[in-house]
């Protein structure tokens, strides 16, 4: 009865130390899980309102509270618990084979690098149109929707503030579409790095340590995006 007691605790103990050193963190990783989860939502990938923020982030935490070491850092944890928290909403979505460890990182950058250098056409109205995405998603077909690549306004509004963007792309639903088709066919990485730095508030070099990539590769990418969203 002494060892149960004893036992329980030990963890209650361990549990406070870690509440304590992810606390800080809440604020901000509450609103990436949010708008991770809203944006899989615009884009058809979940059911709306089909998973739950606070229920996302209650499986995070157990799961990382269970291999939670008594030395970690604060800055070490709340890198953990993002990382954490993109590929439990990855696994959600069916994408979670981005972090595998038997996956060659350095190829998937360079390939990511090549993608975010997509050509882009001029139309007859004088518009940019990138050409491989607008392959990709099907825009000169007669059953492709715009809407579908709509995002929600709130969301628009904060890529364009931190992405340091003019709101003129989001004057006409075509131009929004188009703004929401450059998001939502980012690669899987590049997309993660952005949806950090606009939704999760963290700096080059919080990225890099949070998904094991170096900041340079962290800065060219953000800054390829940045390029690729001005010219819509």
């Amino acid at each position: 009865m002494k060892i149960t007691e004893t036992m329980r605790l030990n963890r209650e103990i361990k549990f406070e130390e870690f509440y304590k050193k992810s606390l800080s963190a809440l604020p901000s990783l509450k609103k990436f899980a949010y708008s991770k989860l809203k944006l899989a939502e615009n884009e058809g990938l979940i059911d709306k309102g089909f998973y739950d923020v606070n229920g996302i982030l209650d499986e995070v935490f157990l799961e990382v509270f269970k291999t939670f070491p008594d030395d970690i850092d604060e800055k070490e944890l709340h890198q953990t618990l993002f990382l954490r928290t993109i590929q439990k909403i990855n696994r959600k979505i069916e994408r979670e084979n981005q972090f595998a460890d038997d996956i060659n990182i350095d190829t998937i950058l360079k390939e990511e690098l090549n993608l975010l250098n997509e050509d882009y056409s001029v139309e007859a109205d004088g518009d940019y149109v990138f050409d491989e995405d607008l392959d990709d998603i099907s825009y000169k077909q007669d059953s492709f929707k715009v809407t579908n690549f709509i995002l929600d306004q709130p969301l628009e509004l904060e890529l364009t503030g931190k992405l340091d963007l003019s709101d003129a792309s989001l004057y006409s639903d075509r131009n929004r579409a188009l703004f929401g088709a450059t998001f939502y066919t980012l690669p899987p990485i590049s997309k993660n790095i952005i949806e950090l730095y606009v939704f999760g508030n963290q700096g080059i070099l919080e990225i890099s340590e949070t998904l094991k990539v170096s900041e340079i590769f962290v800065k060219e990418v953000i800054d390829r995006v940045k390029q690729r969203m001005e010219i819509l």
